[in-house]
């Protein structure tokens, strides 16, 4: 089976979807990925085909062409939802259409906000499966996201299909509400990233008490890291900043961008902003948290990590007073660390990146004989 894997050009929707890539790959199949070039160097050693704008190029146009400044939370729908589908399909869909001509594949794996990987998929008459990564979003969300893709693909001429099914790395802990499944769910274990056909780097910690700190990529570092650093002054820990380096205290010292799998594996509590995949990838790994929710889907997943005992939130205006506080008690009181190791024993029962992807090529048959892909329909 011929696999292409795309999505949005951000680090947070892209790399969750890499270890099913991987999975993919060892097992005999042929995978590729397309999404911006700005995204290269992320999918380590599976090949990949550049195509489409960039999330700068996306958000400076939509800027252009709403007349409105970027915007970062989620009650912004009209906003988002055009940003991803309008501008996206505008600037980006022609591009990966020409790769998924040129690549010829039997299935398209995209992130479940994409619009541009389901028009494509019925264009050259290939199943789809979506890939969350993210707790649950809102329902407007979802509805605003179904009349976004429906319009886009009448623009078109084409009917959008129904994804053959959703991968889900995120454990019914991290989900808003019941967390109740969807009716095509394919559960997998959430993992650290790791470039694919990278080796880990360990630096061992001495014995000292070493903290993580990183922000994520799509909230602006300078304008929270002051105030971080600050909270964090007096922090008898040394505490690794996946920022570029900045005047700091002896004890932070600059990482810069590092796969999280290596950085989870030497040290004792995560400071985060809050994105899906390094929250997940940190429970997996059993570790307690501090998070400052700043942007988009952050404080949903911010209020589910909170609620399995395992994290502490700190709005990010507050940190330089709270955030000191807020790590010594992760650390100092070891409920914390106990219920975050309850949540990683959950998750190491959810079916590996293997086990999901031989699930997904299981209904991939199943589908490819049904029609569906022909008759059309919503997801």
């Amino acid at each position: 089976m011929r696999v292409l894997f795309t999505g949005i050009p951000v680090y947070g929707h892209l790399l969750p979807m890499l270890p099913l890539a991987v999975a993919a790959r060892a097992a005999g199949d042929e995978v590729a990925v397309t999404t911006a070039d700005s995204m290269a160097a992320a999918v380590g050693d599976l090949d990949f085909f550049p195509a489409g704008a960039t999330s700068a190029q996306l958000r400076a146009e939509h800027e252009r062409r709403s007349g409105e400044p970027g915007r970062s939370s989620l009650s912004d729908v009209g906003w988002l939802v055009g940003l991803l589908g309008g501008t996206r399909v505008d600037l980006s869909y022609d591009a990966v259409l020409a790769v998924a001509k040129e690549f010829r594949p039997d299935l398209i794996v995209a992130d479940f906000v994409d619009v541009v990987a389901p028009l494509v998929a019925v264009a050259v008459g290939v199943p789809w499966a979506g890939h969350n990564v993210t707790t649950s979003m809102p329902p407007e969300f979802t509805r605003a996201w179904l009349d976004e893709l429906a319009a886009r693909a009448g623009a078109l001429g084409l009917v959008p299909a129904p994804r053959v099914a959703c991968l889900e790395p995120l454990p019914p802990e991290l989900r808003v509400g019941s967390g109740v499944a969807a009716e095509d769910e394919i559960a997998v274990r959430p993992q650290p990233y790791r470039p694919p056909g990278g080796e880990p780097v360990a630096r061992g910690s001495g014995g000292r008490t070493r903290v993580l700190l990183t922000l994520g990529t799509e909230a602006d570092p300078a304008v929270h890291l002051n105030r971080l650093l600050a909270g964090l002054s007096e922090v008898d820990a040394e505490v690794l900043v996946t920022t570029d380096a900045v005047p700091a205290p002896a004890h932070i010292r600059f990482v810069g961008f590092t796969p999280l799998a290596d950085l989870l594996e030497e040290v004792d509590a995560v400071i985060t902003a809050g994105g899906a995949g390094t929250v997940a990838g940190t429970l997996a790994r059993g570790l307690p948290m501090v998070i400052l929710p700043m942007v988009y889907d952050q404080s949903l997943v911010a209020e589910c990590a909170a609620a399995t005992g395992a994290a502490l939130v700190v709005p990010p205006e507050d940190a330089a007073a709270e955030l000191g506080k807020a790590l010594r008690a992760v650390l100092d009181d070891p409920a914390y660390r106990s219920a975050a190791r309850e949540v990683a024993a959950r998750i190491a029962e959810l079916p590996s990146p293997d086990a999901a992807w031989k699930e997904l090529r299981r209904r991939v048959t199943g589908w490819a004989g049904s029609g569906l892909h022909r008759a059309g329909g919503l997801a």
